[in-house]
Parts: structure tokens; C-alpha cells; sequence
């Protein structure tokens, strides 16, 4: 049984020496993943560094693969996660990130029980994805909405302005028409980009 571990343990470091060696670029998408693992590992008994090596053997992110280059350097999990909080910029796409780099460090300094600490992690970032997607949802709503009632209005005046002479010839031929015709583009044009503020923001 041992012998299967020690076994394990080594191919787990070619793995990742080999993956950690190309310049392919991870990505973080599966961060979940791997804090999922790390946590399985921490539970089984294995050390967080350790938990760590597996982790990123097994479901490589750009964020825990610098943590363990600096960690296989022989630099304590504490410093190494400042290291690289020292260099991420604190915006909305490193949110996620930032928040497990702080979580393992303290996890690292303080002990306890850092498999419910990882997991804790896990739900709070499963929380905030959730969210997220819940956003993007409502805005692509408002999006399609925003587009309808920008669009409807000028397909609706076209169509009666090619069907109408007498209408065409009042907004066209007119300085009343002419009035209307400006103030109607010109509340569309305020309303869409009004809409499309609120919708991004």
C-alpha cells in the first residue's frame, strides 16, 4: 500500500514537472476543480503542499501551478501566495483568485481544519459563479429588450412612411414633420445608450 502511494506520488511530480515545463498558459476556469481536489487530498491525510502538487497534476490553473513553482522552490505556501498577490491587480477577472490565494495562505499559517476551510472556499466561489451567470442572464435580457424597442419604432415608421403618401409627405415635406422625425430619432438614440449604460454597468 505504501509502496502504490510512494508510487502515486512520484508519477504525480513527472506530471507536473512536465506540464509546469510548457509555456501553455492554463488558465483558471477549472479553479474550482482543483481546490476540490486539494481539499479530497488534505482530507486523506496528505500535507497541503502536497495536496497541492496533486492538484495542479491533476487539474492545472495558471494560479495554483505559480503557487507551486515557488512552493517546489522551497518557498513556505504563506509567502509565495503574497508573492503572486503582490503581482495580480485586484480587478473583477482575478476576483476568484485573489480570494483562494488568501484563503490557503491563511490556511497554511493558521492550520485547523483546512479541507473545510478549501471547501468553504469552494461554495463561496460556487455562490459567486452562480451569480455571476444569473447576471449575464438578466443583462442579455435587457440587451434583447434594449434592441426590440430601439428597432420596433423605426421598422414601424419605414413601413407606414412607404405605405402612407399623405404621412410621408407631412413629416418629409413639413417643418412640423421634420420636428417630430428629429425629436423621435433623437429620444431613440438617448434611450438606447441610457439602456445600454445600465445594462453594463
Amino acid at each position: 500500500m505504501m509502496r502504490n502511494d510512494l508510487l502515486a506520488k512520484i508519477v504525480a511530480r513527472r506530471q507536473t514537472r512536465r506540464r509546469l515545463s510548457n509555456d501553455d498558459i492554463y488558465g483558471n476556469s477549472n479553479l474550482v476543480d482543483a481546490l476540490s481536489s486539494m481539499s479530497r487530498n488534505v482530507r486523506s491525510g496528505l500535507a497541503l503542499a502536497t495536496a497541492l502538487q496533486m492538484s495542479v497534476s491533476h487539474h492545472p490553473c495558471d494560479v495554483l501551478a505559480q503557487l507551486h513553482k515557488l512552493v517546489a522552490r522551497g518557498v513556505s505556501i504563506n509567502t509565495a501566495c503574497q508573492k503572486i498577490l503582490d503581482n495580480k491587480s485586484e480587478s473583477a477577472e482575478n476576483a476568484d483568485c485573489i480570494m483562494a490565494l488568501h484563503v490557503i495562505a491563511l490556511a497554511s499559517e493558521v492550520g485547523g481544519d483546512i479541507a473545510q476551510q478549501l471547501d468553504y472556499l469552494i461554495d463561496t466561489l460556487l455562490d459567486r459563479s452562480q451569480a455571476k451567470t444569473e447576471r449575464q442572464t438578466q443583462a442579455a435580457t435587457a440587451t434583447a429588450s434594449m434592441r426590440l424597442i430601439t428597432w420596433l419604432p423605426v421598422v414601424c415608421g419605414a413601413w407606414i412612411l412607404s405605405d402612407s403618401p399623405a404621412v410621408r409627405h407631412v413629416l418629409l415635406a413639413t417643418p412640423l414633420g421634420w420636428t417630430c422625425l428629429t425629436l423621435g430619432i433623437g429620444l431613440n438614440f438617448v434611450g438606447r445608450t441610457w439602456t445600454h449604460r445600465m445594462v453594463r454597468s
